[in-house]
């Protein structure tokens, strides 16, 4: 990670109202991420604001889609300022790239990519309240000390922050300024609850369904069930017919059909007649025959003892956000104003910019609470579908994607195929390794480099990636390739073990050399009792992950019987450096576990004729409070950089309950979700 920017550019002091000292921070940050999404270099504009009543307002430039980063960020910056925690506030930035630089969230990277410039913003801020309270006193600001909001003085004098707020801003902008050390933390690593948890529980939070504007009316869109279809005819007598639907008419995705509300909005759709043009009629068994034709081991393996061979496939998965897709867009002649949730509201200001003609300076993004992302809504185009409405009626309109319409456009995960062969030697040492990557639809081909997956001292051939085209939109999904990725190398893995005759913890341990990921595989197979007797019929697995900054391990047990797959019980360790929020780290990991439950035992989308087979909860299998297992989790702070941990809960579990239902059962899982007539 590299930073260029000058102290003096970092931080700069603006006015605020009233009395309120407000301090900003504007870096220009190269961060290198390392999910295989490649993302734009961002410039965090973090603005803290102190009112003469002591209250510490952090406006945050992330989206927070339930992982509580609005929490998290704010306590980097209470820390260094030593603010009174119960006095802080967020809120949350509008999306604005000229101002605040690049705002996009996914990828674990709020907290590696901001922590440095979050943490000086307080520091600074802390620094000329100290100082302004030194000069009041007539002493040096060395004599002086900070806690829980006030400023102490060398012979008991105290001032709170909010009374300080009119002379800290005539202090002059710290050139330098000193981070705390570890051991003087006293917000960081404690367990918080987040700070708009009483507004969700009571219904106070905002989401974009929430939002209600003056002679707003209400939009849904037909969109062709097939892929790459477009309408040919639409005949629309008996949706206008319908009592409360105002217009009918085309948009580039489909027909909108507005309303004096939602009710007449879907009735209307539904009472439309459109004609599509014809699509390509892909389907997921002609998919991956592709896959499996272009499907070839392309690197000569050193000769040994044994070669094991196996092939996995992984499905398309949808996002399914509990929050379907919306948005309340009003454009004028001279301005856009849009209400939503997204995981990239500055480049939603310039695309609607772009949309409607207008400089980004007249779009305005209000970007609320999102209710689930992981990584659906980086994309924006509901957003421009509700724009495009808007612009036609000339007044706001709220347009809202129904649970059968998010699933059945998502960008979803591809569907992928994996190729891996190793080669053992007599005494069951691996001494190459391959991974052939295919994706449909595919994203081209490359060499991802030696052992960039692999976490194992094995020699390695390499990852390869290749693609089969096909008409069904793909984007990320939680943990974007790792979700696939690790998934197929840790069930090799644990084949690897059992032709060498190892124990796959014993196997993984002996070939593993990064030291934090070893401790916490470790202490997973301790405090899981690794190798415990279990009754008939059930078993344990175990695996685990590296990356974006963090480590984790994960034992699992399962219970196989009347062909049924329960989860029993997961252990997690997991070490993400320095643990701002323990309890955000917990929320996390337990969110993970239940997303690697539903892909591991129900979730698969199916293409049929180029169209989505599911359409709701009732035919996409998800993960029921009834499938929740006991859950312990294990946080092992090594007190390394700050790591992230939104994605690093996921990829690490479908394996684990993989390599628990070949312990159960002894047979091999090569195909996902896992059906017990298709092991072998």
């Amino acid at each position: 990670m590299k930073t260029e920017v000058s102290r003096r550019s970092f931080l700069q002091l603006v006015g605020g109202v009233g009395a309120s000292f407000m301090l900003g921070g504007f870096a220009t940050l190269a961060c290198a991420d390392e999910s295989a999404s490649a993302q734009d270099p961002f410039a965090p504009n973090v603005f803290l604001k102190i009112d003469p009543d002591g209250v510490c307002t952090v406006s945050i430039t992330r989206s927070d889609m339930g992982q509580g980063v609005r929490t998290t960020l704010a306590m980097l910056v209470a820390e260094e300022l030593d603010a009174d925690w119960s006095m802080v506030k967020v809120t949350q930035a509008p999306g604005d790239r000229a101002t605040y630089g690049g705002m996009g969230t996914g990828g674990s990277s709020s907290v590696r990519g901001t922590n440095q410039q979050l943490r000086r913003v307080g520091a600074s801020a802390r620094a000329m309240l100290v100082a302004a309270a030194a000069k009041q006193w007539g002493v040096e600001p060395s004599a002086c000390r900070t806690e829980a909001g006030k400023v102490l003085g060398p012979s008991g004098q105290s001032l709170g922050y909010g009374a300080l707020t009119t002379a800290a801003k005539a202090i002059p902008i710290p050139t330098d300024v000193k981070l705390k050390e570890r051991s003087e933390y006293k917000i960081i690593g404690k367990p918080q609850n987040r700070l708009d948890n009483l507004d969700v529980v009571t219904g106070k939070a905002v989401y974009g369904a929430d939002v209600r504007r003056e002679g707003m009316l209400y939009a849904v869109c037909l969109r062709p069930s097939v892929f790459g279809s477009k309408s040919e005819t639409i005949d629309d007598a008996k949706a206008r017919a319908v009592p409360g639907v105002v217009d009918v008419f085309a948009i580039s995705s489909g027909v909108a059909v507005v309303a004096s509300n939602t009710w007449a909005a879907l009735k209307g759709r539904e009472a439309l007649e459109v004609k599509w043009t014809e699509g390509p009629k892909h389907s997921t068994a002609s998919l991956r025959e592709a896959l499996k034709a272009a499907a070839k081991d392309h690197n000569a393996m050193p000769g040994g003892a044994k070669r094991v061979t196996a092939n996995y496939e992984l499905p398309y998965l949808a996002h399914a956000t509990m929050e379907t897709l919306n948005a309340v867009a009003d454009v004028r002649d001279d301005r856009v104003e849009v209400w939503t949730g997204s995981q990239s509201p500055d480049s939603a200001q310039n695309n609607v910019a772009r949309a409607t003609g207008l400089t980004a300076d007249k779009v305005e993004i209000h970007n609320l609470l999102l209710g689930g992302g992981f990584g659906r809504k980086f994309s924006n185009e509901w957003i421009g579908e509700a724009v495009e409405i808007s612009k036609r009626m000339k007044k706001p309109v709220q347009l809202l994607w129904s649970r059968e319409c998010d699933i059945q456009h998502d960008l979803y995960r591809p569907m992928s195929e994996h190729v891996l062969s190793a080669t053992l030697d007599a005494e069951g040492k691996p001494l190459g390794f391959s991974h052939q990557y295919l994706q449909a639809p595919g994203r081209g081909s490359g060499d991802y480099g030696t052992n960039t997956y692999l976490p194992y001292e094995v020699p390695s051939a390499g990852l390869r990636s290749a693609g089969v085209p096909s008409s069904v939109p793909t984007g990320a999904w939680r943990s974007v390739e790792h979700s696939q990725i690790i998934v197929a190398n840790e069930c090799f893995i644990d084949e690897l073990a059992h032709a060498a005759g190892k124990d796959p913890f014993e196997f993984r341990k002996s070939i593993l050399k990064n030291e934090r990921l070893l401790k916490v595989l470790i202490s997973a197979a301790e405090k899981g009792q690794w190798g415990k007797t279990l009754p008939k019929g059930s078993g344990q697995g175990i695996a685990c992950f590296e990356g974006y900054g963090s480590r984790i391990a994960h034992v699992v047990e399962v219970t196989v019987k009347d062909d049924t797959i329960k989860v029993d019980r997961m252990v997690a360790v997991v070490d993400a450096g320095t643990t701002i929020n323990p309890r955000g780290v917990e929320a996390q990991i337990q969110g993970g576990f239940m997303d690697g439950i539903a892909t591991a035992l129900y979730a698969e989308i199916n293409i049929d004729g180029g169209a989505v087979e599911e359409s709701n909860w009732s035919d996409y299998g998800w993960t029921r409070m009834s499938d929740t297992p006991k859950m312990e989790i294990f946080i092992e702070d090594s007190g390394g950089a700050f790591g992230g941990m939104g994605e690093v809960g996921y990829p690490s579990v479908p394996a684990a309950i993989a390599n628990a239902v070949f312990a159960a059962t002894g047979k091999q899982v090569r195909k996902f979700p896992i059906r017990l007539s298709e092991l072998v």
